[in-house]
Parts: structure tokens; sequence; C-alpha cells
């Protein structure tokens, strides 16, 4: 017998769904900001690695699905939309759902051009179920090492397409058992190019399992089930919420968007990096001092590089992100490339660099969006700057503005151009993806053209939740 929390998903997912307003912006946002990640990375190691296996050096992102078939590009796409770690996240499932669910949609709307306009209501549902399952398991899935952008986003995807595709609800709980059963991802590849390979699996999983199910292959009759998705994939306290009072809804909203191309766990440390920069006006931190971090439970569980070798060693390495933006108020795309981290300077902040963790206060306190970064410049007993930073910069709490979203998309463009291709242009660009897919024209066609990194160099405490991140007034 099905379960009642399987028979309302599956319900949700072939239900039409007609997006407002602000969903339909959100959707907008959500596809120009993964493609032009995608565009951003498209030349890193690993997708050229991955591309040279099967003789794509030559190819461009996003489309060429009648050469490569709808999960190659599917999977080649998310690789490159994570390879920067500067896609979306959502802080309450602790996953990047955009780079796992627009590369999918768009490969299967190439593919089956015919589903184009369910795109954006596609986006919506899979983000829906993806945040709907972090619900029910928590962040103690995340916290026993799962990678839930891999596990959580599979199941995600493949409910995305199965709405894209119009499958019934029979056909969509294949889809989601079928999904299921190729769920997996571990954080300890984070730092290492297995990292975005995992998304890239995820993508192409939620294509497959949909496409398997279309085609009438069946799995279990409900994956949700004791012994199923919940019961294998629980932290060791069990669920976080009864899965017969989670309720999957529309909110695009939710989503975070990233600043910095980096873990997101390390951006309120940016944040505050900044603020102390500000501070002291840029002044050198004299030696023999100290910097003090305190960071909420949880923050540290996906920092474990203590030493980065390479810029993809440094986006998950508190100390090094902290210690740029201390030492030049800004971080950006090339503060994670080659050599980046062996920096003298950047160097011997990090040896001052002192973390603590919060201790326990219960469950409330274990996750993402909660507590505070607070950081601390002392030599000696004397206080020389101190800050405290509550919202990521780019959350709802601290939402970024249009143009820091139109400068990382034109920073992310320009990226793919430095390294050899031909982008569109940015505004064009934009128009181009809002047209094809149904969604609002943008407000304002003009887009920056300056140099990269703008967008990340927002004054210290601007936005939604300035006070929450105006500095203490105690500085020297």
């Amino acid at each position: 017998m099905v379960s009642d929390f399987t028979r309302r998903l599956t319900r949700f997912i072939t239900a039409r769904h007609r997006l407002d307003t602000p969903n339909a912006e959100q959707a907008a946002l959500c596809v120009e900001d993964t493609v032009a990640v995608i565009y951003g990375g498209w030349h890193a190691p690993v997708v050229r690695r991955l591309a040279a296996l099967d003789g794509d050096e030559a190819a461009t992102p996003v489309g060429s699905v009648g050469k490569r078939g709808v999960e190659r590009v599917a999977f080649l796409n998310a690789v490159a939309g994570h390879a920067l770690d500067f896609d979306d996240v959502h802080t309450l499932s602790v996953t990047h759902p955009s780079v796992v669910l627009v590369p999918a949609l768009l490969a299967m709307a190439e593919a089956r051009p015919e589903t184009t306009a369910r795109v954006a209501p596609a986006l919506a549902v899979g983000t829906a179920v993806n945040v709907a399952l972090g619900q029910v398991l928590g962040f103690g899935h995340y916290a026993k090492g799962w990678h839930a952008t891999s596990t959580i986003g599979a199941v995600a995807a493949a409910a995305a397409v199965a709405h894209q595709l119009a499958l019934d609800e029979a056909a969509t709980g294949n889809a989601l058992a079928l999904a299921a059963s190729q769920a997996g991802g571990l954080q300890i590849n984070f730092g290492a190019m297995a990292k975005p390979i995992q998304a890239g699996n995820t993508a192409l999983v939620g294509v497959r399992a949909a496409r398997m199910a279309e085609a009438g292959i069946t799995g279990a009759p409900d994956i949700f089930a004791p012994r199923g998705f919940f019961d294998l994939y629980a932290g060791p306290d069990g669920l976080a919420a009864d899965p017969a009072k989670v309720e999957p809804r529309i909110d695009l909203g939710s989503v975070s968007r990233k600043l910095y191309p980096c873990c997101y766990f390390t951006h309120r440390m940016i944040a505050a990096g900044r603020h102390l920069y500000a501070q002291r006006g840029g002044n050198a931190v004299p030696d023999g001092s100290v910097i003090e971090m305190t960071v909420p439970k949880g923050v540290m569980l996906p920092l474990h590089i203590v030493d980065p070798n390479d810029g993809t060693e440094a986006k998950f390495c508190a100390a090094y992100t902290l210690s740029a933006a201390l030492h030049q108020g800004r971080v950006g795309l090339a503060d994670f490339e080659d050599d980046s981290p062996h920096r003298p300077e950047i160097r011997r902040l990090m040896s001052m660099v002192i973390i603590e963790t919060e201790p326990d206060a219960g469950p409330d306190r274990v996750g993402v969006d909660h507590g505070a970064v607070h950081v601390r410049l002392r030599r000696g007993n004397e206080t020389l700057a101190e800050t405290s930073v509550a919202a990521h910069p780019g959350s709802p709490a601290d939402p970024a503005n249009p143009a820091e979203i139109g400068e990382k998309i034109a920073d992310c463009l320009e990226k793919y151009r430095k390294d050899g291709g031909t982008p569109p242009a940015t505004g064009a660009f934009r128009k181009e993806l809002r047209t094809r897919l149904h969604l609002p024209p943008l407000r304002d066609p003009a887009t920056p053209d300056g140099k990269s990194d703008r967008s990340r160099n927002r004054t210290p405490g601007q936005g939604a939740a300035a006070a929450n991140q105006a500095p203490i007034e105690r500085t020297t």
C-alpha cells in the first residue's frame, strides 16, 4: 500500500502548476544564474578531462543533445555548473538545487522541444520536492557525511523531469524509485573533482529515471515506505520531521544566490573579513595578532581543508577564505585559481586564525541558517577590530540586488571568454533564455560590463539584513 506522503508527493508532481509573477521571476533568475555559471565553469580541468574521454574537447556548453544524447549533456552541464562552487543553494535542505535541475530540464527541452514551456514549472516542482525531502531528513542527513545535493537531488531531479514529461502518477512513482536507487554522493569528496561529478551524476540520474519510467520500467511502488529512502538516508537521530506533516509547495524565493565562488558555509566568514577590512581602512594586520573566529555548530563540517594545495581545495578552507577577505576586502573567481592559496600574505594571515565552534545548544542550533559568525582581531589584550555576521550574503535574509546578479552573470561569461570561448553578450543571453522559456522579460536589459568580481564587492552590511551584519562598534 502506498503511503500518504508518496501519494501526496506524486499528485503534487503530476498536477498542473502555473507560476505566479514572483515565482516566475525567481525561476528566471535560477536559470540565468545556473547557465551563466555553467559557462564560467566550462573550461575547468574536470570538465575538460571528462569531455576528452569521449572526444568532446571542442564542444560548447548547454546544447548539442543531437551529438551527445540528453543524459550526456545534462551530466556535463551539471559538472560545469558545480565546478566553480558558484551555483545557488538552499539552506534548509543543504543542497544546490538548480545545478541539478536546470541542466536536466534544459537538456530534455532540447531533445523534446514540445516540453520547453514546462521547464519553469518543472523547476519549481523539483525545487519543492527537494525542499520537502530536506525537511524530512533534516541536517542529520548532511551531518552524517552525505552530499545532499546528490542524494536528495536525484529524487528531486526525477520529479522535475517527470513533471516536464507529463508522466502520470504511476510512472512518476516509478521515476522516484528508479532515481532513489541511484542516489549517492559523499562530502569527503569536497575539494576534489569528484564533487562536481557527483552533481553531474545526479542530473543524469534524474533524466534517466524519468525516461525509464516513461518507457514502462518500474521500481518499488513506495520508495518512502519503511526500509526505503528515508530510513536509509536518515541521520543517527532519525527523521527531522514526520513525512505526514510535510507538504511540498512552490516557493522559489527560498533559494539563495551565491555571491562568492566557494562553499556557502564560508560566505558569512568572507562577509566578516570584508567588514574588518573596511573597519581598518585596508590596513595590514600587524604581526603578533590573533584572528579569533567563532562559528555556529555544524558550519565546519564541510570545511575540512586546513592547508589547501590549490584553488579547488581552497573553496573548502575556512581560514583561507576569511584571510583572503580580510587581506584584500573582496573575494572572487581569481582567488580560487591555480596557486592562489600560496600567496605569502594570505598564508601569514592564515597562521593567525583560531576557530572555535559554539557549544551544542539543541537540535535547533544545528544546520546552516542559525547563529552568527563572530570574528575578533586582537593583539595581546587589545581588540583591533570585531564584527558579527548573521545573514548569509545572497540569502532571502540578505538578497542579492539586481546589479549584483547582473554583474555575476557578466563575470561568468567573461571568464568563459578568457578561457577561450565565445560567450553571448550578457543582455542578449538573459533575454534569450527568458523568451525561450516563457519567463518574465528582463526589467532592465542594461547590464554592466565592468571588471570581474565587482558583484562580490558590496558595501559590508549592505542588503536587507544590514542590521544583522552591522560591524560591532569597537575598532582601533
